[in-house]
């Protein structure tokens, strides 16, 4: 079952001439008889937020929800105002639940019926602007009890949970071996740093780990000794695994570790034999390419450490093989981060103490960069694109061990040696080009998560120098982009810019004349295909232009209309 939609609705009100309205209500629906709009307003208000901290739903006013038969159950609501209504929810709710809130027409009442539709929420938990929070469990709003309100604040980072105190934990309990660990880090990236003139009780409390003389929790999973990690934070758990096949493995470490050993543990790993790399000629020079970069599975594993859900009970996982290496940490994406603006949305630490303290360490940076640096650091190597994926309660990164393109590589390498550096926005479309022929605007907005105004500035100044990366087709919104004749034959051979740019508006012609001759007949979608343009809307809008201009009357094609579409055949004696 899902939410409902309005014909959704009308169809179960034909119901009610043999059930009433309860019998119909679900997970998703509730009915409810209409008592006014100041007192509805306050119990839509309650539904939005029950329905937004569930999988969402919908609530009907002006139907009695225990009157059998469709004309005496139906009364209808009157005196409300839809503006005032979507503005009372928004208002009324904290964080503010923008609701779908609309009405359907019924013969029976007053003839109208209003209906407030709420989508889940991804900032929970929601409740009412007077403290009241509850959820739909079957066909109820139930309270939201202290321990899943507790976790519903701490999923939404509502709460962090990394600085509250850790009850019970003393000074004592603390790894001096880690609270060195952390000063070393410190050293080598800052050793200028305040912090290091320190005690330790200072340094601890100047990172957060310590607050009025309580350790935090994130200085409990900071410098906690392993057997106090292991009794007082049990889901703090790390596994490793090595896959030496698809169906056998080679190493499984299953660890309580405080959070800095972690991330050592886990570089030792992958600047070892177990990340082999590969060297290339670059002038006097050679490139080193690795595996899986350093740097970015260094990010990865920090931010899964850094930004899990610490009262969910999974473990963070990561899977590695020669093909893959998965990183898997519990808890979904926070505040409207999702796998499609993942590259541009706002860090949003669920665990603000925690992820404070490491950039205090210089190991994260505040600005969320990471993510970027972890799509930068494989795209430089010519490696496939990583990729997030979530199902709302974990979220997986996977970076892949494609073989690196050497010439990608090398020319990305001269680049930067000549001080035009290619950034990540440049390796992106670099990227998507390498199976492709071209791209456009609006294929570039999804490739770069931006808009098709900034992504096409993007394109145009790749085509400029420094860098000389592009070169443009066309001088209208459809224009496309392909690579420049140098770097064409560089990366893909020598074949690949006369292909490309050979099928120029000046062949077009022919080449449309020469399938007439075969298939008589050509639409839209046929010509984008013989053209090679795509099936994006700028090439729909390229394709109609051409078929415009060979139909007008000094061209060679007809045009008629067949169906909702139209068809072109060849003019006689054309």
């Amino acid at each position: 079952m899902s939410v409902p939609h309005a014909v959704d609705l009308l169809r179960l009100l034909d119901a009610l001439d043999s059930q009433v309205a309860d019998d119909l209500e679900s997970e998703f629906l509730d009915f409810k008889p209409w008592q006014g709009p100041k007192e509805d307003l306050k119990l839509a208000c309650e539904y939005a937020a029950c329905f937004a901290n569930a999988r969402g739903g919908v609530v009907v006013f002006g139907v009695a929800d225990r009157v059998r038969g469709r004309a005496q159950a139906i009364h209808g609501v009157r005196g409300h105002d839809l503006d005032v209504f979507r503005r009372g929810i928004f208002d009324g709710t904290r964080p503010g639940v923008a609701a779908e809130v609309f009405e359907i027409d019924v013969p029976e009442g007053t003839g109208k019926l209003l209906v407030v539709r709420v989508h889940e929420g991804d900032s929970k938990p929601y409740g009412t602007a007077a403290g009241l929070f509850k959820q739909r469990v079957g066909k109820n709003c139930m309270p939201l009890d202290p321990v899943t309100f507790q976790r519903a604040q701490v999923r939404s980072a509502a709460v962090d949970w990394s600085g509250a105190p850790a009850n019970g934990l003393a000074m004592q309990d603390l790894d001096p071996l880690q609270i060195e660990r952390a000063r070393q880090v410190l050293r080598s990236k800052a050793p200028a740093s305040g912090l290091l003139e320190l005690p330790d009780s200072a340094f601890l409390s100047g990172l957060e780990a310590m607050r009025d003389g309580r350790v935090t929790h994130a200085g409990m999973l900071l410098f906690a000794r392993r057997e106090v990690l292991a009794q007082r934070c049990p889901q703090a758990q790390f596994h490793y695994v090595l896959h030496d096949g698809e169906t056998s493995v080679a190493r499984n470490d299953i660890d309580r570790l405080p959070l800095l050993e972690a991330v050592e543990r886990m570089e030792q790993i992958f600047t070892g034999p177990l990340n082999p790399e590969k060297e290339i000629e670059l002038g006097l020079f050679k490139l080193r390419i690795p595996q899986f970069p350093v740097e970015g599975v260094r990010e990865a594993v920090l931010n899964a450490l850094t930004h899990r859900d610490y009262l969910n009970p999974g473990e963070i996982l990561v899977r590695h093989s020669t093909k893959e290496l998965v990183v898997t940490s519990p808890g979904g994406f926070v505040a409207g981060i999702t796998p499609e603006n993942i590259l541009r949305h706002e860090a949003v630490p669920r665990n603000r103490t925690l992820a404070n303290a490491l950039v205090k360490l210089r190991l994260v940076e505040s600005s969320g960069i990471g993510r970027r640096r972890i799509f930068r650091s494989a795209l430089v190597f010519g490696k496939r694109r990583p990729e997030y994926a979530t199902d709302g309660h974990s979220v997986t990164l996977r970076m892949f061990n494609r073989e690196a393109h050497d010439a990608l590589a090398k020319l990305i390498a001269r680049l930067d040696a000549q001080g035009a550096e290619v950034a990540l926005d440049q390796l992106l479309v670099l990227d998507a080009l390498l199976g492709q022929d071209f791209i456009d605007a609006g294929q570039a907005a999804n490739v770069l998560q931006l808009s098709k105004d900034e992504s096409r500035r993007i394109l145009e100044a790749m085509c400029l120098p420094p860098l000389g990366l592009l070169e443009r087709k066309g001088h209208t919104a459809a224009a496309t982009f392909h690579l420049a004749k140098g770097v064409a034959k560089e990366l893909k051979g020598k074949a690949a810019y006369t292909r490309t740019r050979g099928l120029n508006p000046i062949r077009y012609a022919e080449m449309v004349r020469e399938y007439l001759r075969d298939h008589q007949r050509i639409e839209n979608a046929e010509l984008r295909e013989l053209l090679g343009l795509g099936n994006s809307p700028s090439a729909q809008v390229e394709a109609s232009r051409y078929l415009k201009k060979w139909s007008q009357p000094d061209g060679f094609l007809d045009r008629q209309r067949v169906g909702s579409t139209h068809v072109y055949t060849l003019r006689p004696k054309a």
